[in-house]
């Protein structure tokens, strides 16, 4: 079984200024594309415990055999550099293998973790990140590993790895109170931003248990079958998933889906004693500590677990291929192969956007043989008033001054269910046919200026493409024909002959679109009769992929119809194409003939 063992490094302790370029392709599990990550330090002495400022755009780093605290500037420039060129120093030193590093950056203070401080079992410092001077918050935690703060309440959660415990600790009077026990040799830790949960790596059983926070019940296990798991992080601030780092032999970082309780490897082929990560979203950035190496991966190359686009109207966006919708059986809006038109309603994942720190969005839209234009529609939703408890109805349009612009409501990501229907990302009012693509830019607003953030979205989801045909169907009853004998002239009165009828239709959809055809008669009060109709279902891809166009010059029902009685009646051709909006099929076509007929020797009921 393995256990957390002590970070033992052979090499000096001496920072390393002197960097060097590996490129290491690493291979994803679940994408073709390959992963590129960039040493941007060597000589670690058993790099650990990794923060990134975003203020100051600044790493801060621990080394568990030096014992020092270390920052990493990350000036404009110095990582793409070759080699990188970003200069490292000692903040603090003299510390007894130290394990983690949190910021509290609105007071200018990080915490550090140490292991076995003389005459304890591990402490919690206080470092002043101006000075580096130090201070002792609390001991005997029992091998202190990963922390955890909840600087708002003035307090933080960490795992004791010898004793097998989560603590909660006062910051202000170091007063630690066990929130559960039992645990296998703990190590990382990762609290909801709610601070409901708490997830905690296991090397003991070599898995990732969710633990709640307000009883310390184990909840369930998310995550088992793990190779020497070490520190969490969350993959996104929505909080969906979590990355772990898995030590030697695995060398790697693994993603785990909280939904599905799920894992799969993502950056493999690491450096020995791969420990923790941290991200730096506005650059689209993940740096990873090993014992001897600072790694820098692209965020771009990542999946993140989250959809741009939700979906259209009631299909979801996973259920439109190559333009079509096609929404699964049992589903309450059935469709194959539907196109789109009319007015459609774009659902995004404004929830998201909101946590990734953006303010604003745009919908970009690349017609036929166009280029990426921003869309600048208005629209009406509902908006729930919380003083009259009623949905409102609130206009929703681009912000002034154009650009297409759109401001994320602040009920997002906190309630979206505030708004009706939740998640209206762009009303659009199609027309040109063909295939269009939607992209979504995000930005975050700072006075007058747009910071441009769409890197944090993953490029392989940020991509939406709708098959768009608004033609209409064409559609006619082209000949009432008595067999033997001939067309029937519309409104004429057949009076002798044969009792026996077909029909010669046109049902025909020139952008090969058809849903479906269906001739049925009409007589007397409220009498009816289906005489032919024919289905996409029968003539699936008939044409080629999603296509049918149906009828042009039709004799229909083959065997010819029969009329029940003497009367007058009207025959009804009715068609309709697959075109939705993403709630209703839009586009149908009608036509009829009528005539009258007298010789079957029957009268017809009232």
């Amino acid at each position: 079984m393995k256990h957390h063992t002590p970070h033992v490094h052979h090499g000096s302790p001496a920072v390393a200024c002197a960097l060097l370029v590996a490129v290491l392709v690493v291979c994803l599990a679940s994408q073709v594309a390959a992963v590129t990550t960039t040493e941007l330090a060597s000589g670690l002495g058993a790099g650990v415990g990794i923060a990134y400022d975003p203020t100051a755009n600044a790493l801060y780093f621990v080394e568990y055999n030096s014992g020092t605290l270390r920052r990493m500037d990350l000036v404009p420039g110095c990582e793409v550099a070759s080699p990188p060129t970003c200069a490292v120093t000692t903040l603090a030193s003299g510390f007894s293998h130290p394990e983690d590093i949190a910021l509290d950056l609105d007071s200018g203070t990080g915490y550090v973790t140490t292991r076995d401080d003389p005459g304890t079992s591990g402490a919690l410092w206080k470092v002043d990140l101006g000075t580096g001077a130090r201070s002792l918050v609390t001991f005997n935690l029992g091998a202190p590993q990963q922390l955890a703060l909840d600087s708002a309440h003035g307090t933080a959660y960490v795992v004791g790895y010898d004793i097998g415990r989560l603590w909660k600790v006062n910051l202000t009077t170091g007063v630690k109170v066990p929130v559960t026990g039992g645990l296998g040799h703990p190590v990382g830790l990762a609290i909801t931003t709610d601070r409901t949960l708490a997830y905690v790596t296991e090397q003991t059983g070599s898995r990732v248990a969710e633990i709640e926070l307000s009883t310390g019940t184990r909840v369930r296990n998310v995550a088992t079958g793990l190779t020497a798991p070490f520190f969490l992080s969350w993959s996104d601030p929505a909080e969906t998933s979590l990355w772990v780092v898995q030590r030697n032999p695995a060398r790697q970082v693994s993603l785990i889906d909280l939904v599905t309780v799920t894992h799969s490897p993502i950056i493999t082929g690491l450096p020995s004693g791969p420990s923790a990560l941290t991200f730096n979203l506005a650059s689209g950035t993940a740096y990873v500590t090993t014992d001897s190496k600072l790694m820098r991966v692209q965020l771009a190359q990542l999946p993140m677990g989250e959809p741009v686009f939700l979906g259209v109207g009631h299909v979801p966006s996973t259920s439109i291929v190559d333009g079509y919708a096609t929404t699964g059986p049992g589903y309450f809006f059935k469709v194959t192969h539907a196109p789109f038109g009319g007015t459609i309603n774009i659902l995004g994942n404004l929830s998201n956007f909101k946590s990734l720190g953006a303010t604003h969005y745009r919908v970009l839209m690349t017609s036929p043989g166009g280029s990426p234009t921003p869309l600048q529609s208005g629209w009406k939703a509902y908006r729930w008033n919380p003083a009259t408890s009623t949905y409102e109805l609130t206009p929703v349009g681009p912000v002034p001054g154009g650009g297409g612009y759109y401001a994320i409501p602040p009920e997002y990501p906190g309630a979206p269910y505030r708004w009706y229907p939740s998640f209206l990302m762009m009303r659009w009012h199609s027309s040109t046919n063909g295939l269009h693509t939607f992209g979504v830019e995000l930005y975050k607003k700072t006075g007058a200026t747009y910071t441009p953030l769409t890197h944090l979205l993953p490029a392989a989801k940020n991509s939406l493409s709708l098959m768009i045909d608004n033609s209409p169907v064409d559609t006619d009853v082209l000949a009432v024909r008595q067999v033997p004998g001939g067309p029937v002239s519309a409104c004429g009165i057949v009076l002798s002959g044969s009792n026996t009828f077909d029909f010669r239709i046109k049902a025909y959809d020139p952008n090969h679109h058809l849903l479906s055809y269906s001739l049925r008669a009409l007589w007397g009060h409220n009498k009816s009769a289906s005489i032919f109709s024919d289905s996409y279902a029968s003539n699936v891809n008939a044409e080629g992929p999603f296509l049918w166009s149906g009828v042009v010059n039709a004799i229909v029902p083959p065997s010819g119809w029969s009329a029940p009685c003497d009367c007058a009646y009207t025959f009804y051709l009715r068609t309709w194409k697959r075109t939705i909006n993403g709630y209703n099929y839009i586009i149908r076509g009608d036509a009829h003939q009528s005539v009258t007929i007298n010789i079957t020797g029957s009268t017809c009921a009232p």
